[in-house]
């Protein structure tokens, strides 16, 4: 009795056991069943992502190669070259002359000169004296602006047998053509003396400065700097070359207190006498 009591609640507990183990089985099939499905439903999702992110990337590297080679179809056609250059700031200067020093002219690739626009500039002003200062400027495509500052021209001094062109700054450059401009005289041999009126007179404000009509160069013993202004209004005026761009600066006020035509004294001075005075 005891025995059979022992085998049937054995059975008991292997059928209990095998209840809770059946049990257990189909509640981690339930728990695993929405993980699949939902994983399921994300991969659609995930490949779309991967081949949305992989298009763009293509995208981007097929548009930069266009560009790249875009750009190296612009450069090497004619389309990259200037076809109008526009000067501004010359006086005295054409536009052929600026654009001959500078080296900015139709029918170059404008990227060239752009890349090299400074080093252009620098040696515009070698090429060419009358330019003080030149700048270059991009305004289209196909089209530049040159501005140039020029280096007035005050006039001509022939040195030995070469006529030279006096400049504002002082240089002088050979030059074969007539200038209205001041005539200056008697510096054969004097040179230094020629550029440094020349600084000083470029330095006076134009209507002073075209009022001159020549310059010579005469010292004496008693004023070895002396030098004399004809102006073009008939007055002469007795300068030392030290001090002429400074007090040229007095010119107007003193012509007008003059009556008439006559001798404006500067070198030691400022004072002024009628031509013929005999008190001087």
């Amino acid at each position: 009795m005891t025995r059979d009591h022992y085998v049937s609640e054995h059975q008991r507990y292997a059928k209990r056991l095998a209840e809770l183990e059946e049990r257990s089985r189909r509640a981690h099939q339930r728990r695993q069943r929405p993980v699949k499905k939902h994983i399921g439903k994300r991969l659609p999702r995930l490949r779309h992502h991967h081949y949305r992110k992989n298009g763009e990337r293509v995208f981007k590297l097929v548009l930069l190669f266009g560009l790249v080679l875009l750009l190296m179809v612009y450069i090497i056609s004619p389309l990259s070259k200037l076809s109008s250059v526009k000067v501004v700031g010359n006086r005295e200067l054409t536009a052929a002359n600026v654009e001959d020093a500078v080296k900015v002219y139709p029918g170059r690739f404008i990227w060239g000169v752009y890349l090299t626009r400074d080093k252009l500039c620098q040696q515009a002003r070698v090429r060419q004296p009358r330019i003080t200062s030149a700048k270059v400027k991009v305004t289209g495509l196909r089209s530049m602006t040159v501005t140039v500052r020029e280096n007035p021209l005050l006039g001509t001094a022939r040195l030995g047998k070469q006529e030279y062109a006096v400049l504002a700054d002082g240089r002088l450059q050979v030059t074969t053509m007539d200038s209205t401009g001041i005539d200056y005289r008697q510096f054969d041999g004097h040179r230094a003396d020629l550029q440094l009126i020349a600084r000083q007179v470029g330095k006076l404000k134009p209507a002073i400065r075209t009022g001159i009509s020549a310059i010579v160069y005469q010292p004496t013993k008693q004023m070895p700097n002396r030098i004399i202004l004809y102006m073009r209004d008939g007055n002469t005026v007795l300068a030392d070359k030290n001090t002429v761009g400074k007090k040229m600066a007095y010119y107007p006020g003193i012509v007008a207190n003059m009556k008439q035509n006559g001798v404006v004294d500067l070198q030691v001075g400022a004072f002024s006498y009628d031509y013929g005075a005999k008190d001087k």
